[in-house]
């Protein structure tokens, strides 16, 4: 910056004067200029604040994926638990009137490990067309390493399947599967899976059900790895007997010919009750 010097002044330094009036000015502009901008300071503070809402922001985005994996989870086990059930009960509805049915029973783990055998039973329980009538389809339960349950069909052969009929196999928990086995593992990770059948001519669930006849009712408790429990009962189909005159007839009491309860009768599903190990198959 050049200053002035005023030419016509009579005094001595007043030309000095003016420009040490400029000089000033300079000097502060310079500082400024050298001011201007963030300190160290406010760059930590701001870079922690930043830090804040971004782990702010990432917890929540992960919190909302879990909730979202669990409601997933969620629906995925009632859909399973859903279907399995229909399953069943589609295939005690379609349970031929000449076939037979079974229930094995056997301790594991404080519960119970059951397998329900169907003979001459067409495409009930069948994982695809209706089996041979000397053939028959098991419904068992098997442990698996983790202390969990596996549900599965197997498929006898005629030669097993009479010895079966004779009671001349072994138990569901103690048999080796055969070369000619037919195994369809249908669900697993099971805590819980219990049978019981209702005797409608003593009124009582047993655990066991060998006997000719059928049940009236059979009831299932069963839990997967979510320990939500739920009871369901089926109704069974009777057997049809035809009498002399062509008429068809029911082989329990209680049924009329078109397989409803009869008024008066005991066609009313039973309360739940708990079997008792070691006992004698009765439920009281």
């Amino acid at each position: 910056m050049q200053a002035c010097i005023n030419p016509r002044s009579s005094r001595p330094g007043e030309g000095r004067a003016a420009l040490w009036h400029h000089a000033p000015g300079a000097v502060t502009g310079r500082r400024a200029h050298t001011r201007a901008g963030f300190t160290l300071l406010e760059m930590v503070v701001a870079l922690s604040v930043f830090i804040i809402i971004i782990t702010g922001v990432f917890s929540i985005s992960q919190g909302t994926m879990e909730l979202s994996a669990d409601m997933t989870e969620a629906q995925e086990r009632s859909m399973i638990r859903q279907n399995f059930i229909e399953y069943l009960r589609e295939s005690f509805r379609r349970l031929p009137g000449e076939a037979d049915i079974s229930l094995e029973v056997s301790a594991s783990r404080g519960g119970y490990v059951s397998a329900i055998s169907v003979f001459n039973g067409g495409d009930a329980f069948s994982p695809g067309p209706a089996i041979p009538p000397d053939a028959s389809v098991e419904l068992y339960t098997e442990e698996m390493p983790g202390g969990s349950l596996r549900v599965g069909v197997r498929l006898y052969d005629a030669d097993e399947t009479s010895q079966r009929r004779n009671n001349l196999g072994l138990a569901p928990k103690k048999r080796k599967p055969g070369p000619n086995d037919v195994v369809l593992p249908l669900i697993e990770k099971v805590l819980k899976f219990e049978w019981q059948f209702y005797n409608p001519q003593s009124q009582k669930w047993e655990n066991n059900w060998k006997q000719g006849g059928r049940p009236l009712f059979a009831e299932l408790k069963f839990a997967l790895d979510d320990a939500q429990e739920s009871r369901s009962v089926f109704w069974i189909p009777p057997i049809m007997k035809r009498n002399p005159t062509g008429v068809p007839g029911v082989g329990q009491p209680g049924v009329g010919p078109d397989g409803q309860p009869l008024p008066g009768g005991n066609g009313v599903v039973p309360p739940p009750t708990t079997p008792i190990p070691g006992g004698n198959g009765v439920a009281r």
